[in-house]
């Protein structure tokens, strides 16, 4: 199951022009993934913990870490010109 976070505005940037630009952090979605067992980790604790575990052969390097990441519209980052 994917690791969500999600898009928040994180601040603005005036340009030169007097347009006033948002900066978001973008949407993304990460999946961890055991490469020898096929394991999907639900949490980055979750696949630390088996990276942790003396019990287990797993290792960092044997973590796959796929990220998706969604940009926001082109509307979004334009912004908007004052008056």
């Amino acid at each position: 199951m994917p690791i969500v976070e999600d898009a928040e505005q994180i601040g603005t940037v005036i340009l030169e022009d007097g347009r006033v630009i948002p900066r978001y952090k973008v949407k993304t979605e990460t999946t961890l993934t055991n490469k020898d067992t096929g394991q999907e980790y639900d949490s980055e604790s979750a696949m630390q913990a088996d990276v942790d575990d003396p019990n287990t052969s797993t290792t960092a390097e044997k973590i796959q870490r796929d990220v998706k990441v969604f940009a926001p519209s082109l509307k979004d980052m334009l912004g908007k010109t004052p008056k």
